[in-house]
């Protein structure tokens, strides 16, 4: 028993996936953009903190003019 051959636009689609499977060059920009994403959510939590520590003088200061 034979069978019938796939159609071309079968394997064109194939071999598109197995081409962008194998393709690493957006790889490096999405871990670049992951570890830009930390440094940013630790500097925003960085001047959170520093926020309230550094708010209070200022609060003694208006409240005593």
């Amino acid at each position: 028993m034979r069978v019938p051959p796939l159609p071309r636009r079968w394997i064109n689609k194939a071999q598109a996936i197995i081409n962008l499977a194998a393709d690493v060059r957006g790889a490096t920009a999405i871990e670049y953009t992951l570890i830009i994403a930390l440094i940013v959510m630790a500097l925003v939590f960085l001047i959170a903190q520093i926020g309230d520590f550094v708010s209070t003088p200022f609060q003694t200061v208006a409240g005593k003019l």
